[in-house]
């Protein structure tokens, strides 16, 4: 397939482009905005809208003809232009402007609305039919971060108090039909033999999220945690967020590559600055989904990603999705001691009703209250036992 569009360059070449998953590209029946063609990326499940630029985007000429739609715009020439794994970065004297080819629904946007101070999220933009085409940033200088556990502490707290944010503009109830539906997705387009879905409990709300949230954006500017990559495009495009998912995916997505140590640190620091609730009890239990079906749900996607890009898949998502029938199995495993837990806590309440409120019920004798009793702290203690064995959340 021949896709050459836009500067006249082979977009199969470019790293955003990926060149496995496409079965074709066609011209697209809307009118584009100034300084860009329309395009239709047609991947094995779908067809995405892309916008290629036509022209230079070295050329002043080029950016000076665009008609920005939100928030400040570039000033001066550009300096530089580089492919990126999302599109292109123009580079400006004070400004970096992300030519974005694909996006799914603006989220570069949605972030810079929060005005979170933890987020180093675009100043301004062009959007066209609700998706990002090009997001504007300022230049900042940061370094790297490094993986101690000082630093990995201070990643997570950065990214709690985002979280925290993102709580109060957005919280929406458990959603566990949509989150288990992206899994069904998500598995045969991987063809990935494996099959888990979880219930979710209440705790779990959905909210705003980074969605490409990793450590590799976390940078110390003025020894201070900044989270950069606030840009939606082309993986967000090719899985598309149905409905909002748990703050628990960032952390999920973060922690996918790190040893139990690191996730340890990093998990404590999002704990400290998090929503209580988001990290409760209920929201962590592995019988439940927990933070491991998020960390299911990331492996796939990054099995997606490199299928789609044609790239080596690293070894630790080949090892998480092989062991997965393992955990599914220990926590089959358990359910028998679950079930005994009923048993025992609804025997002696339905005994102690019959009690109560038959009429003709006999007086219970002293033994019969003592071996209800014994039954019922049976349960108690059966239950507390099958919480224990649940998967630990880090």
């Amino acid at each position: 397939m021949d896709a050459a569009f836009g500067q006249g360059v082979d977009i199969e070449s470019q790293p955003w482009y990926p060149r496995v998953a496409v079965n074709s590209v066609t011209d697209a029946i809307m009118t584009p905005p100034t300084g860009f063609t329309a395009h239709l990326l047609h991947v094995r499940w779908d067809s995405l809208p892309m916008l290629l630029p036509e022209g230079d985007l070295s050329s002043s000429e080029w950016w000076g003809a665009l008609s920005y739609t939100w928030g400040k715009w570039i000033e001066g020439k550009p300096i530089s232009v580089s492919p990126s794994s999302k599109g292109w970065v123009v580079e400006f004297e004070n400004h970096e402007a992300h030519v974005l080819p694909l996006d799914e629904d603006g989220h570069g946007r949605r972030l810079s609305s929060l005005n979170c101070n933890e987020l180093h999220t675009a100043i301004g933009g062009l959007q066209f039919e609700g998706r990002d085409v090009i997001l504007v940033f300022d230049k900042l200088e940061s370094n790297p971060l490094s993986m101690d556990d000082g630093n990995l502490r201070l990643a997570g707290q950065a990214l709690g108090r985002f979280h925290a944010i993102c709580g109060r503009h957005l919280a929406t109830p458990n959603d566990e039909r949509n989150w288990n539906q992206r899994l069904d997705q998500l598995e045969p387009r991987t063809r990935s033999a494996t099959k888990w879905r979880a219930p979710h409990s209440a705790d779990t709300q959905g909210t705003i999220t980074h969605r490409n949230f990793g450590l590799e954006h976390c940078h110390l500017v003025n020894e201070k945690i900044i989270i950069k990559g606030c840009i939606g495009g082309v993986y967000n495009a090719l899985i598309p967020e149905t409905s909002p998912s748990p703050a628990i995916r960032d952390v999920a997505s973060a922690v996918i590559d790190l040893t139990a140590d690191q996730k340890r640190v990093f998990c404590e620091g999002w704990v400290s600055t998090a929503p209580a609730h988001w990290y409760s009890h209920k929201a962590l239990d592995g019988h439940r989904g927990g933070l491991l079906i998020w960390e299911y749900e990331q492996h796939l996607e990054q099995r997606l990603f490199h299928q789609a890009w044609g790239h080596e898949e690293p070894p630790h998502v080949t090892h998480f999705l092989s062991e997965v029938s393992t955990v599914q199995n220990s926590m089959y495993r358990v359910r028998t001691i679950a079930a005994g837990a009923l048993v025992c806590t609804f025997v002696p309440l339905a005994v102690i009703l019959y009690w109560i409120f038959y009429p003709d019920s006999p007086i219970p004798s002293g033994s019969a209250i003592a071996g209800i009793g014994a039954m019922g702290i049976c349960g108690w203690v059966l239950n507390k036992f099958y919480r224990h064995l649940a998967p630990r959340p880090w």
